[in-house]
């Protein structure tokens, strides 16, 4: 068969599962298959498929009728032009997150001489290990609740060759980091315990610990504004990704004896998703 053709009758199984965007997977799942890229694949849709792809394209996409998020049936996902491994020991990275990396990595090239960050929360590593590729001066430390979140880190520095300047460590807290900081950067888990049943099947194949805030979802923020001025330099900056409706309060209640240049950022849909706050 046709990979044009395949491609359809694919795009048509995924619709009937309630996937989104059934098309894009679809697509992105055959050209794994194929080991093409995904815009080469468009361009040639009479590409003959034979059978070895036909059974990897078939394996994959019966996990995505299951609720698979697609990146875990990668293996991979990309981060700001990062190819970033993961897999069901991490939370899937978003684009919002590319954001918040973004937002970091403006504010630590206006900081002069060798430069550190905490990334709270690492996950996969993505946000620690893209700036540490941007930034050749900056050292990261990853500080993650998981082990096993930290052992896919470490394989994510290793395979980019970032292990010298980026190191994870298994942690719940800021408590044990004793070292100052010119940027504590965090996705935190902020997703309120009463919504998380609710969630989309690909959303709750993740790890919970990644998920779950607390009663408000601002359980582990708190935690981190508490913490963090007694873990950052002077005029060193804490910048949070949080949930709608979230970024306002929890600013609000930052005290202002201890921070200046507090403001929210909107990502790219207009949602007010960022905070950013400067120790005094």
């Amino acid at each position: 068969m046709t990979a044009g053709r395949i491609l359809t009758e694919a795009a048509a199984r995924l619709a009937a599962a309630g996937v989104e965007e059934p098309g894009l997977n679809a697509q992105w799942l055959l050209a794994d298959a194929l080991g093409m890229p995904r815009l080469r694949l468009l361009a040639e849709p009479d590409t003959q498929v034979l059978p070895a792809a036909r059974r990897k394209f078939e394996k994959g996409l019966l996990l995505k009728e299951q609720g698979l998020p697609l990146a875990y049936i990668l293996g991979w996902q990309d981060f700001r032009g990062l190819r970033i491994k993961v897999d069901g020991r991490v939370l899937v990275p978003r684009p919002e997150t590319e954001e918040l990396a973004g937002l970091a990595a403006d504010f630590l090239r206006g900081r002069k001489g060798p430069l550190s960050a905490l990334d709270y929360g690492s996950g996969s590593g993505a946000i620690g290990l893209w700036l540490a590729s941007e930034l050749p001066a900056l050292k990261v430390t990853g500080v993650e609740k998981s082990a096993r979140a930290v052992k896919c880190a470490c394989e994510n520095a290793l395979d980019l060759g970032l292990a010298e300047r980026v190191r994870f460590v298994k942690g719940a807290s800021l408590s044990a980091r004793s070292e100052p900081f010119d940027a504590i950067v965090s996705n935190p888990p902020y997703i309120p315990t009463r919504v998380i049943p609710g969630l989309a099947p690909e959303v709750l194949s993740e790890p919970r610990v990644a998920l779950d805030g607390g009663g408000d979802g601002l359980d582990v923020a708190r935690m981190l504004v508490r913490l963090a001025p007694s873990r950052l330099r002077k005029g060193g900056a804490l910048l949070l990704e949080l949930g709608e409706d979230q970024a306002g309060g929890l600013l609000a209640a930052m005290p202002a004896a201890l921070w200046r240049d507090k403001r929210t950022h909107k990502d790219l849909r207009g949602v007010e998703r960022f905070v950013f706050a400067r120790k005094k």
